[in-house]
């Protein structure tokens, strides 16, 4: 699934992806890019500085906001 507000947040602060690729470390825009469209997920290290860089948090860019309700927290009604 693509990452909008990655997306977004890179724009705002006027960076390419292959601006980023470089700030990251990664030899070509595609290491960043995958990130960006979804195809890889980001180690946390590199999550952490992708938020530095644009100035967010990492929940924001990298978690949804909905929180699923697990199946050992429902009680029991039998």
């Amino acid at each position: 699934m693509k990452n909008i507000r990655l997306k977004e947040a890179r724009k705002k602060k006027g960076y390419t992806q292959e601006q980023m690729a470089s700030f990251l470390g990664y030899k070509s825009k595609s290491g960043y890019a995958n990130i960006e469209t979804g195809i890889n997920k980001p180690p946390l290290m590199i999550a952490h500085k992708i938020a530095q860089l644009l100035d967010q948090e990492v929940q924001y860019l990298f978690f949804e906001n909905e929180v699923h309700e697990s199946r050992t927290n429902r009680k029991s009604t039998a």
